[in-house]
């Protein structure tokens, strides 16, 4: 029979360019954008492994002009996009490439949407509506983590309010993703397995997600067995490009899934916890899922998601004991103590969350009260 909560939409705009030596297709993929680009980029590790260098030769091949922004810092400010949007106004950008992480990724996005809308970009965290589309984003990941190359999502910081806040609109997908596995072997070892952390939340909290459909799930599943094969392999051994290569699926594939799921209570939880405590956003989220964990296998409903998750992490009976063991294993401590974490922070965090959208999409009651627990759980 049929039902309401059967309906889904799907929307996936970006087209993906996947394999070894994949990024030698950047010239003949944006030369016909033409015309100038913003290059947004992280302050050290594009340029220190030669990626820059490289891709500003792609685009001089392609006889584009490129206008470099290298001032993102991970988990970007509110700042530092208007630092890059006064930039791309000034020097008259049309398009933008982020090359490098989430934080890249993200940066990029926001200042494609400010640079051609008028406002301050705190209006937009509240559902303003920008009245011009953003210039094109072209992504060239370096890292396996937030999946912003498939995401019409862009996640900022916003320091004066010691939390974080997305973005959303579906002109903010990519209209091209480059996943080249030979850009992401200079990874160091903890960029590694705290980006491939948020993979795995990510695909966790899209199975649960009250938006979820049989094609999330299709995502997210098969984002959860490639990071349960491939997230080790690549902590250990660096340079193996199957490895990286399966950890680059994952991490779109779960950002696929989020894109039509958007992320739970953990990530609203998590937010207020890597801004005030300096903790890397896929760390800061994992650190909480154990006890989300437990919370859907409570739920009659949920027991079998929580399962399968448990199943593929090694131990189906115990969802949250194998998630704790599979984060022990990539050298990862399972608790928020264990980086400092004061117990005094909870109410504040708590009131600053209690608004968020991701508690209206979380299965189960999540008021005041819950929310403490789960911080208290995770301790």
């Amino acid at each position: 029979m049929f039902h309401q909560d059967m309906i889904f939409s799907h929307h996936m705009p970006t087209r993906i360019i996947w394999g070894e030596g994949s990024l030698g297709r950047l010239p003949e993929e944006v030369a016909a954008i033409k015309r100038r680009c913003l290059l947004v980029t992280g302050r050290r590790a594009a340029r220190l492994s030669g990626l820059l260098e490289r891709v500003q030769e792609c685009l001089l091949s392609a006889r584009i002009e490129s206008v470099l922004f290298d001032q993102v810092e991970p988990n970007p400010t509110v700042d530092t996009i208007r630092e890059g949007v006064a930039l791309a106004q000034d020097k008259k950008a049309r398009w933008v490439l982020a090359v490098g992480g989430g934080s890249a990724m993200d940066a990029a996005k926001a200042i494609a949407m400010m640079a051609v809308n008028e406002g301050e970009i705190r209006e937009f965290f509240s559902g303003a509506r920008p009245g011009h589309p953003p210039m094109p984003v072209v992504a060239v990941p370096t890292t396996a983590g937030t999946g912003s190359e498939v995401t019409p999502f862009s996640v900022l910081t916003d320091v004066s309010e010691c939390d974080k806040f997305g973005l959303a609109h579906p002109n903010l997908f990519p209209r091209l993703a480059i996943l080249d596995p030979e850009v992401t072997v200079s990874m160091p070892e903890q960029v590694t397995v705290n980006s491939g952390l948020d993979v795995l939340c990510h695909a966790v909290e899209a199975i649960f997600s009250k938006k979820r459909s049989d094609l999330s799930d299709l995502y997210a599943r098969r984002a959860i067995d490639r990071l349960a094969t491939h997230l080790p392999v690549s902590r250990t051994e660096p340079a193996n490009l199957e490895a990286r290569s399966g950890m680059q699926l994952a991490a779109a594939f779960a950002g696929m899934a989020i894109a039509d799921t958007a992320t739970l209570v953990p990530h609203a939880l998590g937010y207020p916890v890597t801004v005030r405590y300096d903790i890397p956003h896929g760390r800061a989220t994992v650190l909480l899922l154990p006890a989300f964990l437990e919370r859907m296998c409570d739920l009659e409903v949920q027991r079998p998601r929580a399962a399968y998750v448990g199943r593929v992490l090694g131990e189906e009976a115990d969802p949250p004991k194998a998630l704790r063991a599979f984060i022990e294993q990539l050298g990862v401590a399972p608790r928020l103590t264990a980086y400092g974490f004061q117990e005094k922070d909870i109410p504040m965090f708590v009131q600053q969350s209690l608004d968020k959208k991701h508690l209206g999409i979380t299965p189960g009651e999540w008021g005041e009260q819950q929310l403490e627990d789960l911080y208290r759980q995770s301790l």
